[in-house]
C-alpha cells in the first residue's frame, strides 16, 4: 500500500512541476495576471509536495510534523482565492448572497473535527483559508454573467475544496482498508482536481483584458 502511495505522490508532484512551467511559460508570453496568480498557485503547492514526498522517501512515512508543506498549501489556496477576486464580473460585495452563511458553518465544523488528529493552529489557518476559497467560488459561481468562460473555474476551485475535505475526512480512519482505498481514490481525484485548473483558467483568460 505504501508503493500505491508513493507512486500518487509522484505523479502529482511531476503534474504539479509541469503545470507551474506551463503557467510561469503562459505568465511570461501573454502578460495576463490571471496566469501569474495561476502559476504561483501550483509553485507553493508543488513545494509543499516536493517536502512530503522526500520526507516519505528518508524515512518511509508521511511527516509527523507538516508545518513546511502545510504553509505551502495554505499559501496555495490562498493565491487561487485572489485568483478568483481578479477574475469575478463586477465588484466583490460580500453581503450581497446571505445564503453562503453555511461556508464559514462548514469549515469551522470540519476544523474543530479534524483537531482531534491535528494542531489547532494549523487546522484553524486551514479552515480560515478554505472558507476564503469556498466563498470567492460559490459568490464567483452564482454571480457571473451568464455564458461567461469564467464559470468554469469557479466550479474548479469548488470541486478541489470538496476533494480536500473528502481526502482528509478519510486519512482521518485511513487504518481502516475500505477508507484507505478511499484514500488513494481521493489522492487521485485531487491531482486531477489540480491539473483541472489549468484548462479552466485558459478559458476563464479569453475574458481578461491584462
Amino acid at each position: 500500500m505504501f508503493l500505491i502511495e508513493q507512486l500518487e505522490n509522484i505523479f502529482q508532484l511531476v503534474s504539479l512541476v509541469i503545470l507551474t512551467g506551463l503557467t510561469i511559460y503562459k505568465s511570461v508570453t501573454t502578460h495576463k495576471r490571471i496566469w501569474g496568480l495561476l502559476s504561483m498557485f501550483y509553485a507553493t503547492a508543488s513545494l509543499g509536495n516536493i517536502y512530503w514526498f522526500l520526507y516519505m522517501m528518508f524515512y518511509q512515512q508521511t511527516p509527523y510534523y507538516s508545518f513546511i508543506p502545510d504553509f505551502c498549501w495554505i499559501a496555495a489556496v490562498l493565491f487561487m482565492a485572489v485568483l478568483l477576486l481578479q477574475i469575478k464580473d463586477g465588484e466583490w460585495n460580500w453581503r450581497e448572497n446571505r445564503l453562503l452563511w453555511p461556508v464559514p458553518v462548514l469549515t469551522a465544523g470540519m476544523a474543530i473535527f479534524f483537531m482531534q488528529w491535528g494542531e489547532y493552529l494549523t487546522n484553524t489557518a486551514y479552515a480560515v483559508a478554505m472558507t476564503v476559497l469556498l466563498y470567492c467560488g460559490a459568490n464567483g459561481l452564482f454571480f457571473s454573467e451568464k455564458g461567461s468562460k469564467k464559470i468554469w473555474l469557479f466550479v474548479a476551485s469548488l470541486s478541489f475544496c470538496l476533494i480536500e475535505y473528502g481526502l482528509w475526512t478519510v486519512s482521518c480512519f485511513s487504518e481502516n482498508s475500505v477508507f484507505l482505498n478511499l484514500y488513494y481514490l481521493f489522492d487521485l481525484l485531487l491531482t486531477l482536481a489540480y491539473i483541472s485548473f489549468y484548462p479552466a483558467t485558459g478559458k476563464a483568460a479569453g475574458d481578461e483584458l491584462h
